[in-house]
């Protein structure tokens, strides 16, 4: 198995462990080595330049030391609506529920209802707007005490001004996803414009874990995400990120809450995050 394929076991396992709730609840019987089935949610609305097509995955939580896959779940009915046009989201396959209608609106909230079980599962996020590159390269780097050498992605990118904005950023190494667990990632994979609204940034490098090698297709997404997502994935990176954890045989770290709620029954709770963003990507052959 890949360096690349282990981390991202790690993470799964890591990932659709955590239990989702209330800083002020115990949490101790939740976190647990058999804990109960939940619902997993991945995915949510994205707005990207020639995107038709929204996937929401759902699948069944496994206990933490399983190293088998999480069951799909193919037998939910999944429904999303922007307070005016409610869109059905039909099963394909592995548990992706798929609708090519839907055409993502700035300043829209999307609310997902999820009915599995005899429970029904609801959650919303908000559409923000995000900045194009204004410049899109890449600048070979050599090895320092931190980084080992090769080429890098770089954009630079204007954040609008007198907007609250927050961003995830996201590489992809020949076409996949590429993400290593680092304590940093939740300082510079997400990041607020708290400190440089309105102004142009230079040379941003979206992940400084991810070198790319002569030949490589290197591309990078800038996401527009809401507040609440930023908050979700901090924490999430927070976690994941510490390599003091042993990630086998220790249970969940902590507990993170999702922005869906179990509206049948509350002490359920579905694990992830239902998210609607604003995607601008591009992408470059490293020559």
């Amino acid at each position: 198995m890949s360096k690349i394929n282990k981390i991202k076991n790690i993470l799964q396992i890591v990932i659709f462990s955590l239990v989702f709730l209330s800083c002020e609840e115990d949490v101790t019987n939740d976190i647990s080595l058999n804990s109960i089935e939940r619902l997993v949610i991945e995915g949510g609305i994205e707005r990207k330049a020639n995107n038709t097509t929204q996937v929401i995955k759902l699948t069944k939580s496994i206990p933490f030391l399983d190293n088998s896959d999480n069951p799909f779940v193919t037998d939910a009915i999944v429904t999303v609506s922007d307070g005016n046009t409610t869109w059905n989201f039909i099963h394909t396959e592995n548990g992706n529920y798929v609708n090519n209608n839907l055409l993502p609106e700035i300043g829209k909230t999307y609310t997902i209802t999820i009915l599995w079980n005899n429970e029904t599962y609801s959650g919303s996020d908000t559409l923000n707007e995000v900045p194009p590159f204004d410049n899109f390269y890449y600048e070979f780097e050599e090895e320092t005490f931190i980084t080992d050498s090769g080429y890098f992605l770089k954009f630079d990118s204007t954040d609008p001004a007198g907007i609250e904005n927050y961003y995830y950023y996201k590489v992809f190494k020949n076409d996949i996803f590429t993400i290593v667990p680092d304590p940093g990632n939740s300082e510079t994979l997400i990041v607020t414009d708290r400190f440089f609204d309105g102004q142009q940034r230079i040379g941003i490098n979206p992940n400084e874990e991810v070198s790319f090698e002569l030949g490589d297709l290197a591309k990078a997404q800038q996401l527009g995400i809401s507040k609440r997502y930023y908050q979700f994935l901090f924490e999430l990176f927070t976690q994941t990120g510490n390599q003091g954890i042993s990630f086998v045989g220790n249970p969940p770290p902590a507990s993170i809450r999702s922005n869906i709620i179990n509206t049948s029954n509350p002490t359920n709770r579905i694990l992830g995050y239902f998210y609607a963003v604003d995607i601008v990507e591009d992408s470059i052959v490293i020559e």
